[in-house]
């Protein structure tokens, strides 16, 4: 699957799969784009902004479809230092399904755990903390701290491990 970029004005920051026929991008003009498969051969794709914020979104992730939510929903972060949680195909305006509170600085890194009965959200921040997620909740369960700068990455590595760097 190729997206050109590069004729984009502004830089895009985070790059997600959502199914094989769907991409993600974040990008510095504030906005989430859904990449949609229109066409096979060649590749094409229709795009749709799917979040739009005031400042630059530097971090997504995809949490996979649920019955609750069947096209699964699309997590963002960025210079706001809110993680927004909303369904694909909702309008840019609609709210969003979470807004998750609790960093102080840029979100620069998220992941979603693949544990389908409990699963968890993990940010990484410039504010030097790691936080893990209820989704189900939109809380903060644990605030990872400890790093002396910027959590830049983040993994949700099984059910009780996360990596932060």
């Amino acid at each position: 699957m190729y997206l050109d970029f590069a004729n984009s004005l502004v830089q895009v920051r985070a790059v997600a799969f959502a199914t094989e026929n769907a991409v993600l991008s974040a990008s510095r003009d504030g906005t989430v784009r859904y990449w949609k498969q229109t066409a096979p051969q060649p590749p094409t794709y229709d795009e749709s902004i799917a979040v739009h914020g005031t400042t630059f979104v530097n971090s997504l992730a995809f949490i996979t479809p649920k019955p609750d939510f069947p096209l699964g929903l699309i997590v963002s972060g960025g210079k706001e230092a809110i993680i927004d949680v909303r369904q694909p195909d909702q309008p840019p305006e609609s709210a969003a399904e979470r807004l998750l509170l609790g960093h102080q600085g840029n979100i620069c890194a998220l992941d979603v755990s693949v544990d389908t009965q409990d699963p968890y959200i993990i940010s990484g921040s410039w504010d030097a903390s790691a936080r893990i997620w209820d989704f189900e909740k939109g809380e903060s369960k644990a605030s990872l701290e400890g790093h002396d700068g910027s959590v830049w990455a983040v993994l949700a590595f099984d059910k009780s491990t996360v990596i932060t760097g």
